[in-house]
């Protein structure tokens, strides 16, 4: 475009008579201006370059407009061909990611894409094979502490943490030594150590730095049967752990409601967790089994899912969670005396630094297995009360308040290891007048065991959940 406007220009100039370059008059037709041959001829030149430089500049413009509509159009065949490519690459991607979480689901996509309303108690059930694998669990923990806390020169009980009343330690590497860097074939590392009860930890693999736990405790004052009751009897888990704001069972195995030494239940938990956190609850499957001839109890529990426990708005479901738990008395189920042995593992899916979580599993479970072994003391007690109040045709007067809140049911009777309802005095009253049971002169004295249980007691404390013997 820009030499077809100085191309007419060019041509006038070097046609003019006046035009000078160099300081040299150009020769021209204009020494011949007058003569009308020759001006004719330059007015047509002039009118010719007029009409193609308007036809150059057309063409020009017309080629610029085909450029522009070419680019125009391949551009838009390269983003349909990138559009079709990617929505192949994102189908494929989806259909994959699908797949995966349909098997990862696949019984909540069966109950929820097919209307299944029954839980599938021949393919959930805990198999007899998994009942059977932890017959030796008791001698395996045996083993363990004399690998890990028993010297081996001295036979004398290494120091894990603290030193317990009536045990011999050893002191052949002095008194600065302990436990805690001992470790056995299975990563099982001394953790803890309470009077009669002995804590170890492992870290889970791919599940970001968390640890399961497992328990040994030997309890001369507690019968193996109310050990068992304390365990698996829902309503008195509600009575003596404050952190259980609701436990119930949900379904039973049909094929063990009528035996009295094996039964599977499903059951939904929900913890309370501080203020500052969602609750957690819980769907799981238990079942325990009493070995009459081997003389053992066994509890297990693992995770599932059940259409009449869906997830709750507000509450954070914690899908990854097993223990299992053996049980064996000394001489007879009723007679006191036993050792047990509990392995546990849950994610409750919150991020804790691991200095802040050791501290607070060193805290909060032995603190809770003292009052579970408590609670499993006073059970016959708490059947007793139970007994006569349904003998009266008493309604029984729960001892948490629905509309408590979450502080006040975590801080309340923390310090005591049993509730009220296990103390001899309230024990007398409930024989005497069975039909007027009245908790608020117990209510006013907890309002400053209370307030102090509060000073004392941090908002860690309740990190740790005790749950681990539902």
């Amino acid at each position: 475009m820009m030499y077809t406007v100085q191309l007419p220009g060019l041509l006038l100039k070097r046609f003019n008579t006046n035009y000078v370059q160099n300081n040299t008059r150009l020769a021209s037709f204009g020494q011949y201006g007058n003569y009308g041959k020759f001006r004719e001829c330059r007015k047509r030149i002039n009118h010719w370059l007029k009409e193609q430089g308007g036809q150059v500049a057309e063409a020009c413009t017309k080629q610029f407009e085909f450029i522009i509509a070419q680019r125009i159009r391949r551009s838009l065949q390269i983003f349909h061909l990138y559009t079709r490519i990617w929505d192949e690459v994102a189908l494929k991607e989806f259909m994959k990611s699908w797949r995966n979480r349909a098997l990862k689901n696949s019984r909540h996509f069966l109950m929820s894409s097919i209307g299944i309303t029954m839980f599938n108690w021949d393919r959930e059930r805990i198999t007899e094979d998994e009942l059977n694998g932890y017959k030796k669990e008791i001698e395996g923990i045996h083993r363990l502490r004399d690998s890990t806390v028993i010297c081996a020169k001295c036979h004398l009980r290494i120091v894990i943490d603290t030193k317990q009343p009536d045990v011999k330690y050893c002191t052949c590497r002095g008194n600065k030594y302990n436990a805690t860097s001992n470790r056995d074939s299975d990563g099982w590392t001394p953790y803890i150590e309470r009077q009669d009860m002995l804590i170890w930890r492992r870290e889970e693999p791919n599940c970001g730095g968390l640890f399961a736990y497992k328990v040994y405790g030997s309890f001369a004052d507690v019968s193996a049967e109310d050990f068992l009751q304390t365990q698996i009897d829902v309503d008195y888990r509600k009575e003596w752990d404050p952190t259980a704001r609701e436990l119930q069972i949900i379904d039973t195995d049909p094929a063990s409601q009528t035996s009295t030494d094996n039964r599977s239940d499903v059951i939904y938990w929900e913890t309370i967790w501080p203020s500052l956190f969602a609750n957690r609850d819980y769907v799981y499957q238990r079942r325990w089994v009493v070995d009459k001839e081997r003389r053992l109890i066994i509890i297990i529990s693992k995770g599932t899912d059940h259409p009449d426990a869906p997830c709750k708005p507000g509450l954070y479901r914690v899908t990854t969670y097993w223990s299992y738990m053996v049980i064996r008395p000394y001489t007879e189920f009723h007679q006191p005396g036993i050792e047990f042995g509990l392995t546990y593992f849950d994610d409750p899916g919150v991020n804790i630094p691991s200095a802040v979580a050791s501290w607070v599993a060193m805290k909060g479970l032995p603190d809770f297995l003292i009052r579970m072994r408590e609670a499993s003391r006073n059970y016959q007690q708490y059947k007793s009360v139970k007994e006569d109040l349904d003998a009266s045709n008493t309604n029984y007067a729960p001892l948490k308040d629905e509309n408590i809140s979450k502080d006040n049911i975590l801080n309340s009777n923390m310090q005591n290891s049993g509730s009220e309802l296990f103390n001899d005095k309230n024990i007398e009253e409930c024989d005497e007048q069975p039909e007027e049971l009245n908790f608020e002169e117990d209510e006013e004295e907890n309002k400053d065991s209370t307030n102090s249980t509060k000073e004392s007691r941090g908002l860690l404390d309740y990190f740790f959940l005790t749950k681990l013997f539902a």
